[in-house]
Parts: structure tokens; sequence; C-alpha cells
């Protein structure tokens, strides 16, 4: 009997160990176009057991739809999400206006975002009112895929059918504006109506092309203008109050020390892409089209639909790197 109480004695002080009972059960809803395979399912995996020391035992629930994610979200199905920043910008504009057009125009200027964003300095701006963003993960650039290489200007454009996600209204209305017409598109039709010619221009970043085979929407005569237009993140939205106090933020940090993994993956994808169907454009239009996106998002934060402040940062990230740009003589309390 005394043998067995000095065997039970370790396993009962485990079992009544505060640190294996504290565990707070949660719900993260995943959006994976890919589904259970996909790679931001399996990235989740690790984050999992992070998540673990932090006090939550998170329960994964992967959709390839993006849409059922963000209304399960919305409706306390679902305690966390991870959704792109078009979708987390309903929750909290701050964060999901970093997609803002133009406004992060290479890796070094993405990095310096992100670790700001994970600072402590910056919590406060990744909360709005019961939602917080607990970690951005970088989906690449966003590049314009054209069925013809010969629309490689704006004014080319005009007349042409453009995929906008249907559901934002503002991406419409500047497709309209060109004199192109918008055709509404889902993460799950996009690449097949490029493809088969539905629509002629399909904005999308370079980690979609061998998933959506968009190489077959290329061929013959298309190509990428190399010429990022944006730059996509996967947002963690999380309900605030059904986590720790800490949680958001060492979640925000944590997903920072692990950027470099995503921009690998995201290089490895551009280098596989064909070099044939890129398109080169003159350095005078890319100043063009600098002054035309500067001016799209002081018009886009008018109209309520990106943050002026995450906006104002971005354009001071920008002008750390390139003082001489011609936005960086305005004030910085001015957009």
């Amino acid at each position: 009997m005394k043998r067995m109480f000095r065997f039970c004695l370790p396993l009962l002080f485990v079992l009544a160990s505060p640190t294996l009972q504290a565990y707070e059960k949660r719900v993260l809803c995943v959006w994976d176009i890919v589904g259970n395979a996909g790679p931001i399912a399996d990235a989740v995996k690790e984050y999992q057991l992070e998540a673990l020391k932090w006090g939550v035992d998170l329960e994964v629930q992967v959709n390839t739809s993006e849409r059922v994610i963000t209304e399960q979200f919305r409706a306390r199905q679902c305690d966390a999400a991870i959704v792109s920043e078009l979708r987390s910008r309903t929750f909290v504009k701050y964060a999901g206006s970093l997609f803002a057009v133009g406004a992060i125009p290479d890796t070094d200027h993405l990095r310096l975002m992100h670790q700001l964003l994970a600072t402590p300095q910056s919590a406060s701006n990744m909360r709005e009112g019961p939602f917080e963003v607990a970690g951005i993960v970088p989906g690449g650039a966003v590049y314009v895929f054209v069925r013809d290489r010969s629309i490689n200007s704006l004014n080319k454009a005009i007349g042409r059918k453009v995929a906008v996600m249907g559901d934002d209204k503002y991406q419409q209305q500047m497709v309209e504006l060109i004199g192109a017409t918008p055709i509404s598109v889902t993460e799950a039709t996009a690449g097949s109506m490029f493809n088969n010619g539905a629509v002629d221009v399909l904005p999308a970043p370079a980690v979609a092309y061998g998933p959506l085979e968009l190489y077959r929407g290329l061929a013959p005569n298309g190509g990428i203008i190399r010429f990022p237009l944006s730059q996509i993140s996967a947002q963690l939205l999380i309900w605030h109050e059904r986590f720790p106090a800490e949680y958001g933020q060492k979640s925000r940090e944590y997903f920072f020390a692990n950027i470099d993994r995503a921009l690998h993956e995201i290089s490895k994808a551009e280098q596989q892409i064909d070099e044939k169907w890129w398109v080169d454009i003159p350095d005078e239009d890319k100043a063009k089209y600098e002054i035309l996106m500067d001016e799209t998002r002081i018009k886009a934060v008018e109209a309520g639909y990106w943050d002026g402040e995450m906006i104002k940062l971005q354009r001071r990230v920008r002008c750390k790197f390139d003082p001489q740009r011609a936005e960086c003589s305005k004030p910085r309390d001015v957009l």
C-alpha cells in the first residue's frame, strides 16, 4: 500500500497542478482555400502549442470559404478567426488598412511595418470595441495578372473586365473610375473566372499562381505586371474578452517572430513563376502610379474605407527608406 501511495502521489500532484487545469477552451476558425491540408491550416498546428503556454486550448475548425468563417466569427460561433485583412477591416479598421493600395512597396517596408504593429506601443490600435487583431502573417505582394500583356497601363484597361471581390464596394468604384468593368468574384471563383476568360484582369498574389493554376489564363499572350499593387496578409481576429489579458500581445509577437518563414514561402512562390510571364513597365509610369495611389489612399480615408492613422504610419515608413519621395514633404499629421 505504501509503495502504491508513493507511486500515485506524483500523479495526483500533476492532476492537481493549476497550470494543467487552467486551460481556457476556445474555438479558432481558420480560412484556408486549400482546406485542412493547406499551408495556413498546417501552420496553425504549431500555433496551438504556443497558445497552450498562454493558457488557451484551441479547437481548430478549417473552412475553405472565407465568407463562412467571417460570419461564424461575427455570430460568436468562433472565439477567434484567421481571415484576410479585406475581411478583418470590418472589425479592426486600423490593422485592416494594412493592404492599402501602394502603401508597402517592398519586403523591407513590409518587415518594418509588421515589427511596429507587433510592439506593445501599437496594442491599443490593434483593438476596436470587443475585437482585437492578435497576429498578422504576410501573404505577399498583389500583382496584376492580365490575359493580354498589352494591358500594361490604366488607359489600356478601359473597357476591360476586372475581377473584384463581390462584397467590396470600394474596389468596384475604383475599377469603374478607370473606365473598366468590375466583375464580382469570390476566393473560390476568381481563378477559374480568369482562366476561362470571364475576366481579363485579376489582381492576385504570387502564392495564388500555382494553387489556382493561373498559368492557364496567362497562356498564350498574358502577363503579370511587375509592380506591387498592395501587400496582403492573413490576420488573426479574437473576441478580446474571451482570452487572457496579455494573450493578444504575446500572440502578435509570436507571429512577427515567425515572419521570415512566411517571407521565404512568398519568395519561393514568386521564383516558381516562369520569367516569361513578367511584364516590366517604364519608371515614368511607376512614378505616375505612385501619385495616383497616394490620391486613392487619401480618398479612401475620407470615405471611411481605410484608417487615417495607419495610412500616416505607412507613409512615415516609406519616407524612412526614401526621404526624397514627394509625399515626404507633407506634415506628419496630414494625409
